[in-house]
């Protein structure tokens, strides 16, 4: 039988070429004849590899900074951009060089859209995208099975991809067939459906995205489907007061069935007829690869919580952090029913558990006393404020006090009773040196000593994170409790660190 490798080498470029982005480096390393013939492809390679593997935008920077390297204009760029020499500041920049070179996108195995440049604050961008979109990019529109199969009009995206706008991002996704990880930019939140001052938008644009979705899904009936090898969410907001976004636009995310990591910043999903969001879950479930939930600065409302986790099977880490947001939105937060919640649908899989509070001002409702239902529970995380509460039972779930309305007396939970026998690290966090913060961890002691081996054989690892602010020592009135918790069997750590304070 004939050899590939005694093809005459001019065939041989011709089919190494043919590799380039995804086979281009196993092709070449596989014998020194293919080697041979990678040679005109391999600094090219080199320079699309390095530039558009794990994509950022373009960024300027300060030319005071060390290590900043001045371009022929005088202006430093980052590193990646300055080597490459390929600077792209918009999504819709991004795309004329997938329009040129459809290469380029398969190239890209993760993409950060949150640094895309502000077109309202730098002039020089704005410029740019007065320009008219070259004939390429309007050919890759126009040709799109994406907007075809929805009778789309490519004028109409056309328009939008020009100025840069979410159509943009949205198109983009619908060429990435290689991308494992993905960061939105912050404007993704435009595509609320409840929204009704983008409506026009919603209804061109998630038709689209439902069909990302489906594809995806849908890996025998169409191969190299784009997002199909995508496994990890980040964030696309930042932690704020004022930052706030729904959490139904990242839906289509979570239902795609290779992502494993979905982390998500400020997202409200609460309808609480005022300044909460809505949320629509939309599909019946999600990604049964989804193990790690990070919801951070987040507002969560009981039943909100209990449609999203009703539909992720097999979550095995949730991390969630409380932020009350702009107006008040989660001002009151019923901490027992949303751990209740957590306990009801993850209790067979979840193994790893973190729930603390960022900002809250108001009621906290009930404590929740018994979490002895999670069957493979290993690490928890849990705020002291959360435990000085009543004692909820599940009547309580739709309840929220006021602000000063008293909820009951505080039930004192010993932890000896209150976690599962799986668990094995336990980490309190004591925000403030309040008096019932204190005499909540003499009661959650209570006993742990000689009970330990017995009922918790498993846990070899406590520590309780103190809150210190610059300056300030361990008042006297904390002393003889945190002692107590460090004769226990804690390390008493400062809050974020593994520095020792006793």
């Amino acid at each position: 039988m004939p050899s590939l490798l005694g093809l005459p080498l001019e065939l041989l470029v011709q089919i190494v070429e043919e590799t380039i982005p995804a086979d281009f480096e196993a092709t070449a390393l596989s014998c020194k004849t293919l080697f041979a013939a990678s040679t005109p492809f391999r600094a090219r390679y080199a320079t699309q590899r390095k530039r558009f593997r794990n994509f950022t935008f373009s960024r300027k920077i300060d030319q005071n900074l060390e290590g900043a390297e001045k371009s022929d204009s005088d202006e430093c760029w980052d590193e990646i951009t300055q080597e490459t020499g390929i600077r792209i500041m918009t999504t819709r920049e991004l795309l004329e060089h997938i329009a040129l070179d459809h290469s380029v996108a398969q190239y890209i195995q993760s993409v950060d859209l949150r640094g895309h440049a502000d077109v309202e604050e730098d002039e020089e961008v704005s410029n740019s995208l007065e320009a008219e979109v070259p004939e390429t990019l309007k050919n890759l529109v126009l040709t799109s099975p994406f907007i075809e199969a929805f009778g789309g009009h490519p004028d109409d995206w056309i328009g939008q991809i020009k100025w840069s706008e979410i159509y943009a991002d949205v198109f983009l996704l619908t060429l990435l067939l290689q991308v494992r990880k993905v960061a939105l930019h912050p404007r993704w939140d435009e595509l609320n459906p409840f929204n009704k001052r983008n409506a026009l938008t919603n209804e061109r644009l998630w038709p689209v995205l439902k069909l990302i979705t489906h594809r995806a899904n849908h890996a025998d009936e169409f191969p190299n489907a784009p997002l199909s090898m995508l496994s990890i969410v980040q964030p696309s907001r930042d932690i704020g007061y004022e930052e706030r976004s729904p959490l139904t636009p990242f839906v289509p995310f979570l239902a795609i069935n290779s992502v494993s990591e979905v982390s998500l910043t400020s997202c409200i999903f609460k309808d609480d007829g005022y300044t909460g969001i809505v949320f629509d879950p939309l599909v019946e479930f999600y990604s049964t690869n989804l193990r790690k939930l990070i919801l951070e600065s987040c507002v969560a409302g009981t039943e909100e919580l209990s449609q999203l986790l009703l539909r992720i099977p097999n979550l095995e880490i949730f991390e969630f952090s409380h932020e009350t947001k702009w107006h008040g939105c989660g001002h009151n937060w019923h901490i027992g029913a949303f751990l209740d919640t957590v306990q009801n649908f993850c209790a067979k899989t979840l193994k790893k558990l973190s729930v603390t509070i960022f900002t809250h001002f108001g009621n906290k409702g009930a404590t929740l006393m018994d979490m002895t239902r999670f069957r493979k529970l290993v690490e928890l995380e849990l705020d002291i404020d959360m435990l000085c509460g009543p004692a909820y039972n599940p009547s309580m779930r739709d309840l929220e006090w006021d602000e000063f309305e008293s909820a009951g007396s505080p039930a004192w939970p010993k932890l000896i009773d209150m976690l599962p026998t799986t668990i094995e690290r336990l980490n309190l966090c004591l925000n403030t040196f309040n008096d019932d913060h204190l005499e909540c961890i003499a009661h959650l002691i209570e006993g742990l000593s000689d009970a330990r081996v017995a009922k918790l054989p498993h846990l070899n690892k406590l520590s309780l994170s103190v809150r210190m602010d610059s300056g300030l020592t361990i008042p006297d009135v904390a002393l003889e409790p945190l002692n107590a918790a460090k004769k226990s069997g804690f390390s008493i750590l400062k809050l974020g660190t593994s520095i020792p304070l006793l």
